[in-house]
């Protein structure tokens, strides 16, 4: 995952090899739409304040190393964050306003779903093709009989 709900925010990592950059610092405002994990269905949304993280803030090390443990395939955990702090990585802090845009009860009936961003970002390595085999165990016999060796 590119994104960490922390302490009341949320923060969204974005640079090279991970989420492409969407522009958020110009905008410093973004609507989130909360799904469920379950089904995907849409339970709210909400409006929040958005804020670029510097490695100089106090929640710097919180929320970096929340998203470090959080990112899947990530390529060097260890050394993650010290990458992060690098100017081509933004770490957005994403603060969210009240009273929520929609709550659930009163959101509109269509899915809302729009096409993702293109982006050159993918695993580490394919998925080997040996897995997808399927071994027998024990291994087939042949058709001949062994033969015993002669005395």
């Amino acid at each position: 995952r590119w994104h960490a709900w922390l302490g009341g925010h949320l923060y969204l990592l974005t640079g090279p090899g991970e989420q492409p950059d969407p522009g958020l610092a110009e905008s410093g405002v973004a609507r989130v739409v909360v799904r469920s994990k379950d089904d995907g269905r849409h339970l709210l949304t909400v409006d929040t304040d958005v804020s670029v993280l510097r490695p100089s803030d106090e929640d710097w090390a919180m929320a970096t190393a929340e998203l470090a443990k959080l990112r899947l395939n990530l390529s060097d955990p260890t050394h993650a964050r010290e990458r992060w702090a690098d100017p081509t990585f933004t770490v957005y802090r994403l603060t969210p306003r009240f009273p929520l845009a929609e709550l659930p009860g009163g959101l509109p009936d269509d899915s809302r779903r729009r096409t993702p961003v293109p982006t050159p970002a993918t695993t580490t390595r394919p998925v080997s093709l040996t897995r997808r085999r399927v071994r027998r165990w024990p291994p087939r016999r042949s058709a001949a009989p062994a033969r015993r060796p002669s005395t």
